[in-house]
């Protein structure tokens, strides 16, 4: 899915290293405009509580050890290093109530989603189940209809109600796609890409 903007990136970067010519501004998550925070509670990080997916703020830890200072010339000592504290802290990008990242790179799929798409997911039951599953993440469809989302609780839109008309899907991905060209981050061919893709669905019809 990154792959579009990556290859905009790669182009900015050579401008850049070429010609001076400025990349686009750092779209990271950061503490201090609130778009990055610790992972509990799900209230504060904002991803919507969804029927039949479970989120419970897990992630990956580093243990904080001291390694000393002692050196043999040049390499570590074999000492064992000290555990000297709790984890480090980890921090979780903010999310929006389609459970997307509010920063970052907002690619059509995600500016203009049929779907909530995460970079985590859990182990299924019979697999040390809601343990965290590593690199593994998910998408997790939106309702059809309105009635669809209604009967299970769901709180995300449904596609009928965010795209009336298969010519207003269309036209929210040409803009998005456009937005991100403009500011440098897709190229013109992957622009159209995205309006042809978008064209040829069904969504909204």
């Amino acid at each position: 899915m990154p792959n579009p903007a990556l290859r905009a990136l790669l182009v900015a970067l050579d401008h850049w290293a070429s010609a001076g010519a400025q990349p686009p501004d750092s779209r990271v998550p950061r503490r201090e405009d609130g778009t990055l925070v610790p992972s509990i509670p799900q209230s504060e990080v904002g991803f919507p509580s969804i029927p039949g997916v479970t989120y419970n703020g897990l992630m990956t830890t580093g243990d904080l050890f001291n390694y000393g200072s002692t050196l043999d010339q040049g390499v570590l000592s074999n000492l064992p290093p000290i555990f000297v504290g709790s984890p480090y802290v980890v921090l979780v990008p903010k999310t929006d109530g389609d459970g997307h990242d509010i920063a970052g790179i907002q690619l059509p799929e995600i500016a203009v989603p049929i779907a909530t798409y995460t970079g985590w997911g859990l182990r299924a039951a019979p697999f040390a189940g809601n343990d965290l599953c590593d690199a593994a993440g998910q998408k997790i469809d939106f309702k059809r209809t309105a009635l669809e989302r209604i009967a299970a609780g769901d709180p995300r839109l449904s596609i009928e109600e965010r795209y009336p008309t298969h010519g207003s899907y269309v036209n929210a991905v040409a803009r998005a796609a456009n937005s991100l060209h403009k500011q440098g981050f897709l190229l013109a061919e992957d622009l159209e890409r995205y309006v042809q893709v978008a064209s040829e669905s069904d969504i909204g019809k």
